[in-house]
């Protein structure tokens, strides 16, 4: 576990120089809890020390984890922010000064940074500590919404509202706050504080994600990958090859204005979207039938009952706790935070104990994060793997090349003698060109800047989506701030998982590579060489 921030308990030393700082808060999504965030952890703390003027240091919130995260995006957002603001004081107690600070948001941990913005820009907090980056990993900005018509998208579309607490009315766009519309408002300071940023990036997923659609995450009202036997996928050009474990793989930046859609005759003789380094699971089809058929007898008449009962139960909890529990007073805490750190002020001993016992369970979660992580893992697990067998099922008539996962990149590059850098904590097994994924995240940013989807060959009208009036308030006021819009393509089982390798970055080799990359976004802007915002 490589814990910038957590610095050790007798570290305050008089006399020692203050240091500023650049805090990232990296903010982990439903059922999930800090451990997920470990892979993009670790890839910020070994890439970003040596451009940086101010020390890296992280903070990987645990207050909202497991079955937590269904009570909404204020009472969690309130709770990170109170983890900030102890973090802020325990690195002052250390002679560490944060004047910057950044975000990155998994999933809902998106949509928890983007409140968490809010509520910050309420309190002034950006007119002390300056925002610069911020960035989501498959978050559903738009909300979630099921548009086939299937029996399946109906019931999902309807019972989804009540499976996941206040957080599930919330993604639906069913709870009377209308919060997801609220935070896209320019009026109101949910996105004037977005606008801050220095820097807004996305990542999403344009397959393989059960969770979280495309056209939610790249904030589109346009769904141009669901006919995938006619889409011909197309990457940046002359990306590095990263070494993860055994695997030699390159990232998987889809290029939207090369990849294209076939004619049937042309996709006749289409091989597929094949990629290097693909698991035997994905590479069989008898194999695939065998688990789909395993995933449809055993969890649709006994796993997905006990798991939509057990959500349920935890939603009425959740929704019966968040109208009795008293949220943490932020606009008090603030103000202490304000007197000791910026105004020279004594931190105060309460927080300061707090602070260590924040820091001590995070230690200790990263261990093993408790059997309410464990159930909450297998209830994600158990729902990706249904939507899994659903997909297949539905799509089984217009298969295709649907089944072609075996990938090579035109242009690979096998140049063996090229010179890599060795990152996430230093391994011998990891190595990541990054002067050279420097050098292509400067050279391909206008592409991943393109606005006008005239040039996206994919973004038909066929491909458009019959999205409501409020989806369509959230995309288009949200589309007016200038994101880099990354699309990408991990061929595995879970690309929800695999796009922050959340298991750790042997587990997805090609979802390691896409963060490595990223980071190398973050380096250019923190260096100056991309001054661009």
């Amino acid at each position: 576990m490589s814990e910038t921030s957590e610095v050790s308990k007798n570290s305050t030393q008089a006399g020692v120089d203050e240091q500023d700082a650049h805090l990232f808060v990296l903010v982990h999504g439903l059922w999930g809890g800090p451990n997920h965030m470990r892979t993009i952890e670790s890839t910020i703390t070994d890439l970003l020390p040596d451009i940086s003027k101010e020390k890296i240091v992280t903070l990987k919130p645990s207050s909202f984890r497991f079955w937590k995260t269904y009570d909404g995006l204020r009472l969690n957002s309130q709770k990170v922010i109170t983890e900030i603001f102890y973090e802020i004081e325990a690195l002052k107690g250390n002679n560490l000064n944060v004047k910057k600070i950044s975000f990155v948001g998994y999933s809902l941990g998106g949509l928890i940074c983007r409140y968490i913005i809010g509520l910050l820009n309420e309190i002034n907090f950006f007119d002390h500590v300056e925002p610069i980056i911020f960035t989501t990993f498959a978050t559903p900005h738009v909300g979630i919404e099921f548009f086939n018509k299937n029996i399946f998208d109906s019931t999902a579309n309807k019972l989804g509202r009540y499976l996941f607490g206040k957080s599930g009315r919330e993604l639906f766009l069913h709870d009377t706050q209308k919060a997801l519309k609220d935070m896209a408002d320019p009026e109101k300071y949910f996105y004037q504080g977005l606008e801050k940023f220095q820097k807004h990036i996305l990542l999403a997923n344009i397959k393989n994600d059960r969770s979280v659609a495309f056209y939610t995450s790249y904030i589109t009202e346009y769904s141009p990958f669901d006919d995938w036997s006619l889409v011909e996928i197309k990457y940046l050009s002359d990306l590095p090859t990263a070494r993860i474990g055994k695997s030699h793989v390159k990232p998987k930046f889809v290029d939207l204005t090369q990849s294209n859609l076939l004619t049937k005759t042309e996709a006749e003789d289409f091989a597929g979207n094949i990629q290097e380094e693909t698991s035997i699971l994905r590479r069989n089809k008898i194999i695939k039938v065998l688990v789909v058929i395993a995933i449809t007898l055993f969890f649709l008449p006994i796993w997905i009952p006990t798991i939509v009962s057990t959500s349920v139960f935890v939603s009425v909890y959740s929704l019966l706790k968040i109208r009795i529990v008293t949220a943490p007073n932020i606009e008090a805490h603030w103000a202490r935070v304000r007197d000791s750190v910026f105004r020279g002020s004594p931190v105060d001993p309460q927080d300061a104990k707090v602070g260590q016992d924040r820091r001590d369970q995070r230690r200790r979660l990263a261990r093993h994060e408790s059997f309410k992580g464990d159930t909450s893992q297998m209830t994600e697990n158990a729902l990706e793997n249904f939507m899994y067998a659903e997909e297949r099922f539905h799509r089984r008539s217009n298969a295709g090349n649907d089944d072609n996962i075996i990938e090579e990149e035109d242009g690979q590059d096998d140049d063996e003698e090229e010179e890599l850098t060795t990152v996430l904590g230093r391994s011998k097994h990891i190595e990541i060109d990054v002067p050279g994924n420097d050098g292509q995240a400067v050279a391909h940013l206008e592409t991943l800047r393109l606005k006008d989807l005239s040039k996206f060959p994919l973004f038909t009208e066929q491909a458009k989506l019959a999205i409501g009036a409020d989806k369509k308030f959230i995309i288009d006021n949200l589309n007016q701030l200038n994101w880099i819009k990354i699309p990408v393509y991990l061929d595995c089982w879970n690309a929800h998982d695999a796009i922050v390798s959340r298991r750790g970055p042997r587990t997805n080799a090609k979802g390691t590579s896409v963060i490595g990359l990223w980071c190398s976004i973050l380096r250019n802007h923190l260096s100056g060489k991309d001054k661009t915002s």
